[in-house]
């Protein structure tokens, strides 16, 4: 019985907030929150097809103003109420499409009949990631992703978790933290609407560097490594789009720390991605041959490599293990040098190249920068003639790798 005045006390104080969104709605009529809270509130009073009406309008809005994070995450609320209406999720990727239509008029267009008329020419907002797919591709990227909310407070990821998926916030505020040993947690940041989070370990197979907490009740859209590989499988030209957003999300700030590049301002330093390839390596392989030429600088993605060189019997001996986020290969580049070592992967790995004629267009006008070559020379020299049983005080000037 008590269930029974709770459901009608509630039912009565719905439909009081509701007249009252209503009437506040009518009044601001371009303010999609008080839109989304209507259809929340039919929704809460069992009003299922004026809620996803009242939805599906806001979605449209949304996709229309080019808010795709805000629209897919409406068509998510949409697809539980009704798992039918998936044409919806075609319509909100055609009007983003059209965005990128949208920088010349098209006057005198007559659109047919059901057809969604383009928006007024604008810049198209850029959106990580979604901005560089076309219309089918992120068509299928809306029917993987999944929305989620978390109360204040909660955590959405955590520090060691794996990195198998990447979150885009589509309501609410986050606090990005770690673990700092004797000082408890430390915040390193705070993201807001729109922004990304989690690509790091999604990229480098890796696990979490830090948790992530809602300072707000928070609603986040997550795509799973999973699900975007059969999307790469179904749409091969996905993974160029993948690469770009990975030099524009991660290898950006692995350059801006890299003792190698942390002297380049950042327009330089987006003038080095644009000249970034990527390769993917199967395990066994022999990257370098020690004695070949060098012709290219490598910075590990993913994976594992080993480096090693041959004693005077032909014996291996292992110089170094190198993973996610290592660069080898400059110092030959720099010198004109042979290769002193031989790499091979260890488990699968992704290599990011930079080839010999963009490494000297860029690298040489950076003292700084060739400091840091010659230290790195030195200590890997250093290091080899150690493992060889030869020491000497002034080490040659050639190259490791």
């Amino acid at each position: 019985m008590a269930g029974f005045w709770e459901g009608l006390f509630s039912g009565g104080k719905y439909e009081q907030e509701l007249k009252e969104v209503q009437e506040k709605a009518a009044r601001e009529p371009k303010n999609l929150r008080l839109r989304l809270r209507m259809g929340d509130l039919l929704e809460k009073l069992g009003k299922r097809a004026e809620a996803v009406e009242t939805y599906r309008t806001v979605a449209e809005e949304y996709a229309k103003k080019g808010l795709l994070i805000q629209a897919i995450a409406v068509h998510k609320l949409i697809l539980r109420l009704d798992p039918t209406k998936s044409e919806l999720q075609e319509q909100i990727a055609d009007l983003y499409a059209q965005w990128g239509r949208a920088g010349e008029e098209m006057p005198g267009r007559v659109e047919e009949k059901g057809e969604i008329p383009p928006p007024k020419a604008e810049k198209l907002p850029l959106i990580p990631l979604f901005s560089d797919l076309k219309k089918e591709e992120l068509s299928r990227v809306m029917e993987k992703i999944q929305a989620k909310w978390f109360g204040k407070g909660k955590p959405i990821c955590r520090e060691g978790d794996p990195g198998n998926s990447i979150f885009i916030i589509s309501h609410g505020k986050v606090a990005v933290l770690r673990q700092q040993p004797g000082r408890g947690k430390t915040k390193l940041a705070e993201l807001k609407e729109g922004d990304f989070f989690g690509e790091f370990g999604y990229f480098s197979n890796s696990r979490r560097q830090a948790t992530v907490e809602a300072l707000e009740d928070t609603e986040v859209l997550e795509l799973t490594k999973e699900e975007l590989q059969k999307i790469v499988r179904e749409f091969p030209m996905v993974s160029q789009v993948l690469f770009k957003f990975y030099k524009e999300r991660v290898l950006d700030n692995l350059l801006a720390t890299s003792a190698l590049f942390q002297d380049f301002p950042p327009e330089e330093r987006r003038q080095v991605l644009d000249h970034l390839s990527l390769k993917e390596i199967p395990a066994g392989t022999r990257l370098i041959q020690e004695g070949a030429p060098g012709d290219c600088m490598y910075i590990i993605k993913s994976g594992e490599v080993e480096v090693s060189t041959s004693d005077p019997k032909g014996q291996k001996l292992v110089l170094a293990t190198l993973q996610e986020g290592d660069f080898f290969g400059e110092i030959s580049l720099i010198t004109g040098h042979a290769r002193t070592a031989s790499v091979t992967t260890l488990r699968a790995t992704e290599l990011v190249c930079l080839g010999k004629e963009d490494f000297d267009r860029f690298i040489p006008r950076h003292p700084e920068t060739l400091k840091v070559l010659e230290e790195s020379l030195q200590t890997r020299l250093e290091n080899k003639l150690r493992m060889l049983g030869v020491f000497r005080k002034s080490p040659a000037k050639e190259g490791m790798i």
